[in-house]
């Protein structure tokens, strides 16, 4: 059996995963979990939960925090996070690559140009949809 692709999953293509309402086309989650293994982190999974403001939002974003793997903050994270200094706007960000870069996953988003002066590898919508 062949290696799946591995991606960690920002939280943009979470958020759009939960507002997709065209049932005749796959979400950009669903098509990643459909070509390899989906991880993100505990991160993305706080920031879907902070946004949810009732118990149906809160029970989707469930559905969807289980069915990821999801990534713990290790200390490990913090001891290359200055190689991000100047090339984000924020500890988050440089958190996100950190963790991409620690555990070799690319970052599945749509929002480019948060990463593009990281150093590692994006993966858009558009690629993933080939």
């Amino acid at each position: 059996m062949p290696n799946k692709t591995e991606y960690l999953i920002e939280t943009d293509i979470l958020v759009d995963h939960l507002v997709h309402d065209d049932l005749s086309t796959m979400s950009i989650l669903e098509i990643a979990m459909t070509k390899g293994i989906c991880f993100s982190s505990v991160i993305n999974a706080s920031e879907l939960y902070f946004r949810s403001a009732s118990l149906v939002e809160k029970q989707n974003v469930d559905k969807v925090v289980y069915a990821l793997n999801i990534l713990g903050i290790h200390s490990r994270y913090s001891l290359n996070i200055s190689d991000f200094f100047d090339k984000v706007t924020s500890v988050r960000d440089a958190l996100m690559c950190s963790i991409a870069l620690n555990n070799k996953l690319p970052l599945l988003t749509g929002e480019i140009e948060r990463y593009q002066k990281c150093g590692i590898k994006i993966i858009t919508p558009k690629e993933l949809r080939g």
